[in-house]
């Protein structure tokens, strides 16, 4: 019996093929896979070029896998389902499969029960919970209009924010003036404010700042500390009204901290995540998993078999 899990997220595409006790035999890999971003036809081929690389990495055919679970970002309403089930459904034929938001990947990751609240701090923030009687909530997760904030998305435009006052007077100094223009190889925030205007940011340069704000927080820039530290407090918000919600708030219960900004187990977003999650939840515990979403996909995956079995 052999099972597939998918993460398919706004940059990158993986699938892992697995045995029944848990073994990955083989790995995948693919371009985007968020069709709100990349579109539902670079989604699916994406998901597609990874299923079909770990199914021949294991040396199986699609009719040998049991169940599949796709985690996928953007899948958020129904809306995104009628989107993406037949997409699935065209790549999966007669296998039977579940589609879930990427945020629930994390949660199995990060848990052995599945249960417990999960906050995702990467390109994008998200965040959703389980709570022991099996109800479940997911925050919208969508845009800053609709409630959202946080993640590189946002870390970046607010860096660009803080330099340019930097540069022109408008708030305290910071070494973001320094080290955009040479993030956008220019010579002069003039330059870079040009080069915005024009539309011309390329992703790697939004994945550049992020980085650079980390490091220059490292060095002790006073508002890239407080540029991380307030985004760790905020995540930290949601994350406590997704177990209020749940009723959780007197639990020890884990939250899971996956994403790209977690993952650096930065102690200026974490720190400042936990203690305003413990404002609500004085028993909550941070668990920064040291596998990828993908392996939660794959433990979904099983689960189902299991049960069935």
């Amino acid at each position: 019996m052999y099972v597939l899990g998918v993460d398919a997220g706004g940059s990158k595409t993986a699938c892992f093929v697995s045995d029944e006790k848990g073994n990955i035999l083989a790995k995948g890999f693919g371009g985007p896979g968020n069709h709100q971003v990349c579109g539902i036809n670079m989604a699916s081929d994406s998901m597609r070029a990874s299923v079909f690389e770990a199914l021949k990495g294991a040396g199986l055919s699609e009719g040998e896998i049991t169940y599949g679970v796709f985690g996928i970002s953007g899948a958020d309403g129904p809306e995104d389902f009628k989107v993406l089930y037949p997409a699935v459904k065209e790549l999966m034929g007669d296998i039977s499969f579940k589609i879930v938001n990427d945020t629930w990947l994390g949660l199995r990751a990060g848990t052995k029960d599945n249960v417990g609240v999960v906050s995702i701090c990467g390109t994008g923030a998200g965040h959703a919970g389980r709570n022991r009687q099996g109800q479940e909530l997911t925050l919208r997760n969508l845009y800053y209009e609709t409630g959202n904030l946080g993640g590189g998305g946002e870390l970046y435009r607010k860096a660009l924010h803080y330099a340019f006052r930097s540069q022109e007077g408008t708030w305290e100094k910071t070494r973001l003036e320094e080290v955009m223009p040479s993030i956008f190889d220019v010579g002069s925030m003039d330059d870079v404010c040009e080069i915005l205007t024009q539309g011309k940011i390329t992703k790697e340069q939004k994945y550049s700042i992020p980085i650079a704000v980390f490091s220059l927080a490292r060095e002790g820039d006073a508002v890239s500390i407080n540029l991380i530290s307030q985004m760790g407090y905020e995540e930290g918000k949601y994350a406590a009204a997704v177990l209020k919600r749940l009723q959780m708030c007197e639990e020890a219960v884990p939250a899971v901290l996956i994403g790209s900004l977690f993952q650096t187990k930065e102690p200026l977003l974490v720190d400042a995540y936990m203690k305003s999650l413990r404002e609500t939840a004085p028993g909550a515990y941070a668990v920064i998993p040291d596998v990828p979403p993908v392996m939660g996909a794959v433990a979904l995956a099983l689960d189902v078999v299991r049960e069935r079995m």
